[in-house]
């Protein structure tokens, strides 16, 4: 029999067939175009929720190796009322689901570096939280503000004993090895100790030390590395923001 009859003779008996079998027959034919629409109808919706209920960025922290202690919301609320966000309007956002291992890279740590590589690309990053290994990691890709052309004389005053520098004689190093074809990875330029200027040809302060930041040592861990360093990012769209957060974590004081 031609497909067509059959067709016509399966809807003729399906017009006096029970609920039951008119549903098995509607499902057998037209699954697939409800699972399509369905899945189109819910695409649909949840780009409009999100789109009517997102706010604008007002600030952007990426905690890198962090470990909450608790919740950041007191945090956040907190600076948001220092700096004078609405949060209502804007977002706060603190992103600490990034972890980066340099020495041995998991699928956890590749995932973290290429999320930071593409929200760097989106300049939608303000400042970085880290530990000194991937602050410096960073910083010698020239990711980071010299602090000296976005704080104040006095801001530089007070933090300066804190400064985390990069030699710029060897960052212009590595970036010319980086661009060599025939670069060695096992033999890359000696990186000096961060924290002692006088032993560089041309420092520049890229990061400050948060060990006297207690208001953030209540709420969140970065190992026994060394001090977390905050660095603010080169692309930063919230640069008076993020030094509104230095400010913050440095001179306010911790809950009682």
């Amino acid at each position: 029999m031609p497909v067509m009859d059959e067709f016509k003779e399966e809807r003729a008996a399906l017009k006096n067939g029970t609920l039951k079998e008119k549903l098995s027959y509607f499902m057998e034919y037209y699954k697939w175009h409800v699972v399509a629409a369905v899945a189109i109808i819910v695409f649909v919706v949840s780009m409009l929720h999100h789109l009517l209920t997102s706010k604008d960025s007002a600030f952007y922290a990426a905690f890198i190796n962090s470990f909450p202690i608790e919740s950041s919301e007191e945090h956040v609320q907190g600076f948001a009322q220092y700096a004078g966000i609405d949060l209502n309007t804007y977002s706060v956002l603190i992103d600490d689901t990034l972890h980066l291992d340099f020495e041995s890279p998991s699928q956890d740590s590749l995932a973290s570096s290429q999320k930071l590589m593409a929200y760097l690309a989106a300049s939608e990053i303000d400042v970085f939280l880290s530990n000194e290994a991937v602050i410096q990691q960073y910083a010698y890709n020239e990711s980071f503000h010299d602090l000296r052309d976005i704080l104040t004389q006095e801001q530089i005053d007070r933090y300066e004993p804190y400064f985390f520098y990069l030699d710029q004689t060897v960052a212009d190093a590595v970036q010319n090895a980086l661009a060599n074809p025939d670069f060695d990875y096992d033999h890359t330029p000696d990186i000096p100790n961060p924290w002692n200027p006088e032993a560089m040809d041309q420092p520049i302060p890229v990061g400050i030390s948060l060990e006297s930041a207690a208001s953030l040592s209540e709420i969140y861990y970065f190992g026994e590395d060394g001090p977390a360093v905050i660095a603010v990012v080169t692309n930063s769209p919230h640069p008076e923001t993020a030094i509104k957060y230095i400010e913050y974590l440095l001179d306010y004081p911790a809950a009682p």
